[in-house]
């Protein structure tokens, strides 16, 4: 069985999970939150080293001020707790997104998680976070453009270099809990050949059979 060396998911369905246990929609993204270290531990039983989660995308600041409000509180209060867990376990933290909009108490909690596990490199965990990829390529294009290269000396992997991702291989498979079929400006320049694989389990409540399930539907893909 081949095995991804680069999984993304797309965390969708922390409301929807919430209301279907009769709690309200913040609990959900506690919840969520708080599901990124099993998650880890089930892509790592797998042989997944690198995992990249969408959290938030730059759209969802346009969602109800309290959902926003109860995500970033979420954040700030289990942030510093899944950062400490991550380094006990030797998970680097990565951080792709803008830092443009979010509060100072938010992006603390972010560089404060980059920089407690940046000497781990066998295991990482990338997070999308105020992230959108049309964004992304646009940041991209004028870092290139400030770099003044010649034309010719423009190829694909110039370019990928000014990425987020940039010490990160391509996305070999996409998982996108919540049961949408839509990529939402996710990792659109690294996932231009991944696998894309539709789950109706809610974030929150994905489990090792999901993720089995999509790795299983990438090697009936790749045999192809």
């Amino acid at each position: 069985m081949l095995i991804p060396k680069h999984i993304g998911f797309i965390m969708d369905g922390n409301g929807r999970w919430a209301e279907q246990h009769g709690l309200p929609r913040s609990a959900g993204h506690y919840a969520g939150i708080a599901h990124i270290v099993e998650i880890l531990d089930i892509c790592h039983d797998f042989g997944i080293n690198n995992v990249s989660a969408y959290v938030w995308s730059t759209e969802n600041w346009g969602r109800p001020t309290d959902e926003v409000r109860a995500l970033m509180s979420g954040i700030e209060e289990l942030g510093p707790r899944l950062a400490d867990e991550l380094d006990s376990r030797r998970v680097r933290i990565l951080h792709s997104g803008s830092r443009e909009g979010v509060s100072e108490s938010v992006l603390n909690v972010i560089d404060d998680a980059v920089n407690l596990t940046k000497t781990h490199n066998h295991r990482i965990l990338n997070l999308a976070f105020n992230y959108g990829g049309r964004a992304e390529i646009v940041e991209g294009v004028r870092k290139v453009v400030t770099q003044q290269p010649q034309p010719e000396e423009i190829t694909e992997t110039t370019f990928a270099r000014c990425l987020y991702t940039a010490e990160l291989p391509d996305l070999d498979l996409v998982i996108r809990a919540g049961g949408e079929q839509r990529l939402s400006n996710y990792f659109l320049w690294q996932s231009a050949y991944a696998q894309l694989y539709f789950t109706e389990a809610f974030w929150p409540a994905l489990s090792q059979q999901d993720i089995k399930g999509a790795i299983d539907y990438y090697n009936e893909r790749l045999s192809r």
